[in-house]
């Protein structure tokens, strides 16, 4: 996530962002139109982030979700904050984030959305940039 927030990893398509948060369409998903809410200073424990820091990332969740339900007008939607104590895997991260991750299917279930098993969709630039638009719009 570090690496994401100071541009070191390729493309990244910010929806909103400023000196605190970023929300973002993250490069590997499991459904089309998934966002993640990422607090730029690095913390990997909840009981270090500072809770207004945290109450910022989950109004923000709140706005991804309700901006995911209106763009791309899924079933339902997810919110999570997934991590490891492993650290990168799947879907996770040492670094808090929030997942907000659009379900199309009636039988989509966390096992299915937080698992690569099945294979992950990557977009081509013009799609993440058409993507990043439409969400831009809707924010």
């Amino acid at each position: 996530m570090c690496a994401i927030n100071a541009r070191r990893v390729g493309a990244v398509y910010p929806v909103h962002e400023d000196e605190q948060m970023i929300v973002m369409l993250p490069r590997y998903v499991r459904r089309w139109g998934h966002v993640l809410v990422t607090p730029k200073p690095h913390y990997t424990a909840f009981s270090a982030i500072d809770p207004g820091l945290w109450a910022l990332a989950n109004e923000l969740a709140h706005r991804a979700a309700k901006m995911i339900e209106r763009v791309m007008r899924p079933r339902r939607v997810y919110v999570a904050s997934t991590g490891s104590s492993a650290g990168e895997l799947t879907q996770s991260s040492m670094h808090l984030h929030i997942h907000v991750i659009p379900l199309y299917e009636a039988d989509d279930k966390p096992a299915d959305i937080f698992s690569w098993a099945d294979g992950i969709y990557v977009g081509e630039p013009a799609e993440w940039e058409e993507l990043q638009a439409r969400y831009r719009a809707a924010w």
